[in-house]
């Protein structure tokens, strides 16, 4: 079956005064119909921009090379038009970005917004997509849909704006769903209904999700298969259990080891990753059913 996402030898480098600097080297991946795919990796590592250049947020920009293939549900993303392209974004593709409010526009109100991620499809009216935004409102826990479709998003907290961020996210139940750092200002409670939310989504629709996070716990809990970024590369993958029970490379143990500790203990033994860059990656093979 052809992934609904794959991306081969993937690089990023940034053109300064002092050179050409390659930050991402080679990432290669693939999520399926379906499939609820982890990217870890502590900040700086390459994880939200992969993302961006998956949704083409970075190219044609100055001073941006980027190599590599680069398909979605079989289509080759780098000779698609860029008008073909934008058309994705926010249909077949969607993002909930971390920081919301850097998303959302600060002179447009919350209903504005909306009604134009729903036009993208175009088979909605006016009516109907009110009533779908204030439905996704309520399914995020917005308690007064209505109130927050009128307000702009400075009259907003952080947490609430997180949430209309990814009721947006949601609104066109697009084939591929990427997530960065969803539970960005909110709350557990809402953070395990974001979660939910994006799994009856997958249950539903078949979405894929490449899923961004620091949070190895929720990443055990909701990733189907795990992928670890260390310094712009893949240095293991494998489905979650694996990489979790046997983690086989040292900066994935160093990551696992930093997670805090409910237990106590004092200061964790966090293993030395000064030679991790060299080491080959690891793959761990799935299990056989």
């Amino acid at each position: 079956m052809t992934p609904v996402l794959e991306t081969r030898d993937l690089t990023l480098a940034f053109r300064s005064h002092s050179g050409l600097t390659e930050v991402l080297h080679g990432i290669s991946l693939t999520i399926a119909r379906g499939e609820r795919v982890a990217l870890v990796g502590e900040s700086g590592s390459g994880k939200s921009v992969t993302a961006r250049i998956v949704l083409g947020l970075l190219q044609g920009q100055p001073g941006v090379q980027i190599g590599g293939e680069l398909r979605f549900n079989g289509a080759d993303l780098n000779a698609m038009p860029r008008r073909d392209r934008r058309a994705l974004r926010g249909t077949e593709m969607s993002m909930i970005f971390q920081d919301p409010t850097s998303s959302l526009n600060p002179v447009f109100t919350i209903g504005r917004q909306f009604a134009e991620v729903l036009g993208r499809r175009g088979r909605l009216s006016p009516a109907e997509a009110d009533a779908r935004a204030a439905d996704l409102l309520a399914q995020v826990s917005i308690p007064n849909p209505a109130r927050v479709l009128a307000a702009y998003p400075f009259q907003l907290s952080g947490g609430m704006n997180q949430r209309v961020v990814i009721a947006m996210a949601l609104a066109n139940d697009p084939a591929l769903l990427i997530a960065d750092e969803p539970g960005t200002a909110l709350d557990v409670t809402v953070q395990a209904q974001t979660l939910r939310l994006m799994r009856d989504m997958v249950a539903r629709n078949g979405t894929a999700v490449l899923f961004i996070s620091h949070n190895l716990g929720v990443v055990r809990e909701f990733a189907d298969r795990v992928y670890v970024i260390y310094r712009g590369r893949i240095v293991e993958e494998g489905p979650t259990e694996a990489v979790f029970h046997r983690p086989g490379h040292a900066y994935t143990r160093a990551l696992m080891a930093a997670q805090p500790q409910i237990t106590g203990g004092g200061i964790p033994d966090i293993p030395d990753v000064s030679e991790a860059f060299l080491a080959p990656a690891v793959i761990h093979e799935r299990a056989e059913p």
